[in-house]
Formats: structure tokens, sequence, C-alpha cells
């Protein structure tokens, strides 16, 4: 008797947690995307600030691209650390980005959602949305 009352104990808690899974699952992918957006966001403000500290203080020297850039941001000072990840800096500095680690056009789309740009993904190299904060690389 003892066995089968814990059995049954053990079946609802399953059940309860796989019901809780099923019908809030989307929630914590919600929460779990909006976490990966901020943190992307406030590494592109790091950059963003070091580049324009760089460049108030260089003025008319040259600056890499890239990785080298960051390699350069770090080694002058004005980065702490390199942010993990593959950044890309466009040449006039106002586009600071980074291909999202398994990101698909849907989760990027809804990244996008989530940061009230509307739910689209463009590619990285284009020109119209630039003020989307997530892109698609190609």
């Amino acid at each position: 008797m003892y066995q089968l009352v814990i059995g049954a104990i053990a079946v609802v808690i399953f059940a309860a947690l796989t019901l809780l899974l099923w019908l809030g699952g989307h929630q914590w992918t919600d929460a779990k995307l909006r976490a990966e957006l901020i943190a992307t966001q406030q590494q592109e403000q790091q950059i963003g600030g070091a580049l324009t500290l760089y460049r108030q203080e260089n003025v008319g020297s040259s600056i890499g691209a890239d990785a080298a850039l960051l390699a350069q941001l770090h080694s002058g000072g004005y980065l702490r650390d390199v942010p993990p990840g593959a950044w890309f800096v466009s040449s006039d500095g106002k586009r600071i980005g980074k291909p999202l680690d398994g990101q698909t056009p849907d989760s990027c789309a809804k990244m996008n959602a989530l940061a009230g740009a509307g739910a689209v993904c463009p590619p990285c190299d284009s020109d119209a949305d630039k003020s989307v904060p997530i892109c698609q690389q190609p």
C-alpha cells in the first residue's frame, strides 16, 4: 500500500511538472531571449562608448575593423575585456552587433518584437533596417 501511495504521488508530481512545462514553456523561452537581447545590448553600449572615447582622444588616427578594432580598444584601455562573440563594427561605427549563437529567423524576429522593433529579421547587410537591434547573418 505504501508503494502505491508513493507511486501515485510521483505520477501527480510528474504530471504537474509536465503540464507546467507544456503551458508555460514559451514564457521561459521568451525570458531567455529577452536576457540574451539585454546582454547583447549592454555589450554593444560598452563597445560604442569605448569607440567614442577612442575617437575623441585619437582624432584623425585610423582604426581597425571588427576583431582588430576590439583588440585595439582593449589594449588601449578603453575596454576592460572584449565581449565574447564575433562582433562586427561598421566603418562609421554606427552599427555594432554580433551574430547570436543558435539564432534562427524565428528567434531573431521574436527578439526584435521583444525589443519593440516589430517581428522582422532583416539581413545584417541591409541598410534599410539599421534601427532593428537584431539582424540575421547571411
